[in-house]
C-alpha cells in the first residue's frame, strides 16, 4: 500500500508539472529578435539601412501576463556615415494560450542614444512600441517569434546640428527571433 501510495504521488506531481505552460505564472524568458531595413529617397544616392538587435529578459508574474527588460543596439549606415544607437527599458506583453502557437500583444518603451561616428554628436530619443506577433513552439521550451511593430519616436537632437531641437517620427518594423522559457 505505501509504494502504491508514492508512486501515485510520484505521477500526480509529474502530471503537474509537465501541464505547466511556459506562458504561467513563474516563468522566465530570454530571447530576441533581429531585424534589417534598408530605405532609399528619391534626391539622395545613398541608402540608409539599419541593422537591429533587440535581447530580453522577461518574468510571468501572472500566467498570461510577461513583464521583461530590453535591450536595443542598432546600427545605422548612409553612405560613408554611419552611427550606433543604445537603449533600454521595459516591455510588456499579454500572450493568448493556444496549443503550440501563442500570439501576443504589447507594449514597449525605451531610452535611447544615438552616436555618430564621424562627428560623436548625440541623439537622444524615446520610443513607444506597439508590438505584436506570434511564438510558435518547436519544443516545450523553444520558439521562433515574428512581430509586426509601430514605433512612435521623439528625438531631442543636438544644439545648432539641425534647424529645431526636437523631431518626432514613426517607424513600421517587421522582425523575427527566438525565445528560451524556463518554468
Amino acid at each position: 500500500m505505501k509504494k502504491l501510495f508514492v508512486v501515485l504521488v510520484v505521477v500526480f506531481f509529474q502530471t503537474v508539472i509537465s501541464a505547466q505552460s511556459p506562458i504561467g505564472k513563474g516563468s522566465v524568458t530570454l530571447g530576441g529578435s533581429i531585424s534589417y531595413s534598408s530605405q532609399s529617397y528619391e534626391k539622395l544616392e545613398d541608402n540608409t539601412t539599419v541593422f537591429t538587435f533587440n535581447p530580453q529578459a522577461g518574468y510571468f508574474f501572472v500566467d498570461n501576463f510577461y513583464t521583461a527588460i530590453s535591450i536595443k543596439y542598432e546600427r545605422y549606415s548612409m553612405g560613408k556615415s554611419n552611427s550606433t544607437s543604445l537603449g533600454l527599458g521595459p516591455a510588456i506583453r499579454y500572450y493568448f494560450d493556444l496549443e503550440k502557437i501563442k500570439p501576443f500583444a504589447g507594449l514597449a518603451y525605451s531610452y535611447n542614444e544615438q552616436t555618430y561616428s564621424s562627428t560623436n554628436d548625440k541623439i537622444k530619443s524615446t520610443e513607444l512600441k506597439l508590438t505584436g506577433g506570434i511564438n510558435f513552439f518547436v519544443t516545450n521550451y523553444f520558439a521562433l517569434e515574428a512581430s509586426i511593430n509601430y514605433s512612435f519616436i521623439d528625438y531631442t537632437l543636438p544644439s545648432g546640428m539641425y534647424f529645431y531641437d526636437k523631431s518626432k517620427s514613426n517607424v513600421f518594423q517587421i522582425a523575427v527571433g527566438v525565445n528560451y522559457f524556463i518554468y
